[in-house]
């Protein structure tokens, strides 16, 4: 019997100790509130601080986090071991090709157009012969081209402020990504989305910590274990407070 309480004892302190990291390299992008770059240069939003509190609890000092635009970021993705993207967007199709760290949140990609000049849409069969503007590789092109949207329909861009321009200048008749991050985007712009609403939501997803493949097994479970025992804490309370009621002001 004593043999197996000092067996079940060095199983529950081994169950709860993590093991040592690979050194990784963070990627993101700048779309707000979820992840952004803040006014003093710094990686910022609800992701970067949740990843904190993730690096606290594997025991793990913080490291940097590189903003740049989503295009380039997805590509090295899928290109540099030991590499992780986030916030990204989980889907069916993109699933096989990275290893996964969930939820961070969930998210609407939808389309927004000029409420004037384009009623709500009934069916994407009525893009068929209008132009989205899509960001390059972004989820919100995948599920368009998914849904049988012609490639020749979509209009790319490497960033949400030149999305906008393109949206106010008429050269396309939607844009596609979420909502907060567009209406922030065009706040920081001074650019006016008054006449401007949400045509159809594409779909309701969740955002990940998106790994390289080649990411051992083991390290993508030390962090999800870190992620739910996270969210069990009062800091993350906390942050989801202050998270929700960034989102409530713009």
């Amino acid at each position: 019997m004593r043999r197996f309480l000092l067996v079940l004892s060095l199983y529950w302190v081994c169950g709860q100790s993590y093991a040592e990291l690979p050194k990784l390299s963070y990627l993101s992008e700048d779309a707000y509130p979820i992840n952004y770059r803040s006014n003093n240069g710094q990686a910022s939003g609800f992701s970067v601080e949740l990843l904190k509190l993730i690096w606290q609890q594997l025991g793990e000092p913080e490291h940097s986090v590189k903003i740049m635009p989503w295009d380039r970021a997805y590509y090295l993705l899928g290109q540099k071991p030991n590499t992780v993207l986030f916030a990204t967007v989980h889907t069916p199709k993109r699933a096989p090709y990275f290893k996964w760290v969930c939820a961070i949140d969930n998210v609407n990609i939808v389309l927004m157009g000029n409420n004037k000049r384009h009623p709500k849409l009934s069916s994407l069969k009525q893009l068929n012969h209008l132009k989205i503007g899509v960001l390059r590789a972004d989820v919100g092109e995948q599920i368009l081209l998914n849904n049988g949207i012609e490639d020749e329909n979509l209009m790319f861009s490497d960033s949400y402020r030149h999305l906008i321009k393109l949206l106010l200048a008429k050269r396309v008749d939607f844009i596609a990504g979420s909502e907060q991050t567009i209406r922030h985007a065009a706040k920081q712009n001074n650019y006016s989305l008054k006449h401007y609403e949400v045509s159809w939501v594409l779909q309701e997803q969740e955002l990940c910590y998106a790994f390289n493949n080649a990411v051992d097994d083991a390290v993508i479970g030390q962090f999800q274990r870190a992620l739910e025992e996270v969210k069990q804490g009062s800091a993350f309370k906390q942050l989801l407070t202050r998270y929700q009621q960034q989102k409530l002001n713009h």
